[in-house]
């Protein structure tokens, strides 16, 4: 059958028929950054370790609150999740500081947005998450029924293209968000072909990041004639993704997921048996010792030189700075903050 002439191709065992879609990220960053505390990249300062929250916005505003109390002599706030910046900006809203601190941000929450439209966010970079679920759902049709696999580099990844969105490009961004979430949700509703073949796509957290990746996977759905399953983890733990897995699984009629990773060491294993009943391949954040088909997703650490590169234009003198992020111990957090302190220190990057 077609699923097993690509597994026997690429070496993985597979179940005919099914197949599976991961969400993960880049492949560089190592993690290695111990403290942050009082050190100096290029021109730049780190005040304090960076700050986490766990996907608390409330946490995520008062670590921003904490920063300006702590820190008057703070010259910029950087967001490395999507909702960072955006509290950093309320925060500094009511503590009447708004243009003050400079702020950067990541992906394209609305707020930030807004922000760099009215001069109070420096930019933002975004990778295309819309593209994370229409190309998920394209491929899983691809492999699945066409028998055919896309074409990969040596690390078996899918780049994710990104872009850097500032004041000079955020209104044409804005209006091209604001079409595909109003497509979106048009394919939601759109009739299902009898006997179309099912996917899904499984997110690490349940965030308004992946409402971009919905909409994604229902245009897709709609230009494949394929029908389409979203989940969000609401839990946002790995115990909350594996229940979701497993439920899908055991319903029968999927045939493929896609699954954002949340921790790829400690779910390896629940990979690789997923593996072993169908392909998987993972999405936004990579686990590339586990026995996925590929990755397709945004170079994070990429992204996170990019980040590095307009801090620098903004900030030719450099200036005193803090990190905000939800977990720093997922491998996109770490790759995005690898990725601008090497651009901050000048360091240049190994490739694998």
């Amino acid at each position: 059958m077609a699923l097993m002439t690509i597994a026997s191709r690429i070496g993985l065992s597979a179940v005919a028929g099914v197949g599976i879609l991961l969400a993960g990220c880049g492949k560089k960053g190592g993690g290695d950054e111990s403290s942050l505390k009082g050190k100096t990249y290029g021109k730049f300062i780190i005040l304090d370790e960076v700050m986490t929250d766990g996907g608390d916005r409330s946490l995520a505003k008062k670590n921003a609150e904490n920063t300006l109390s702590k820190y008057p002599e703070i010259d910029a706030m950087i967001g490395l999740w999507a909702y960072n910046a955006p509290q950093c900006l309320e925060a500094l809203k009511d503590a009447g500081k708004l243009g003050a601190v400079k702020v950067f941000s990541f992906d394209e929450d609305p707020v930030a947005l807004d922000a760099i439209k009215d001069g109070h966010c420096e930019g933002t970079i975004v990778q295309d998450p819309y593209l994370f679920g229409y190309d998920a759902i394209r491929y899983l049709k691809d492999i699945v029924v066409d028998d055919k696999m896309p074409e990969l580099n040596e690390g078996k990844n899918v780049p994710v293209p990104i872009r850097t969105i500032a004041k000079d490009n955020v209104d044409e961004f804005r209006k091209t968000v604001d079409d595909r979430l109003e497509a979106g949700e048009a394919a939601k509703g759109a009739e299902v072909p009898a006997n179309a073949p099912k996917f899904a796509f499984i997110t690490n957290v349940a965030d308004p990041f992946w409402s971009h990746a919905e909409a994604g996977c229902y245009v897709a759905a709609k230009d494949f004639g394929v029908a389409v399953e979203f989940q969000m983890n609401s839990a946002g733990d790995i115990a909350g993704q594996k229940k979701i897995v497993e439920n899908i699984l055991n319903k029968g009629d999927c045939k493929g997921i896609a699954i954002s990773v949340l921790n790829p060491e400690n779910q390896t294993e629940m990979i690789n048996k997923v593996a072993e009943q169908m392909p998987v391949i993972a999405v936004d954040t990579d686990a590339p010792d586990s026995t996925r088909l590929f990755f397709l997703g945004t170079d994070n650490y990429q992204t996170g030189r990019e980040l590095g590169k307009l801090i620098k234009k903004s900030m030719p003198e450099g200036g005193k700075i803090m990190l905000y992020v939800g977990k720093i111990d997922q491998l996109n957090s770490i790759q995005r903050r690898d990725g601008l302190l090497d651009e901050l220190s000048g360091r240049i990057s190994n490739e694998n």
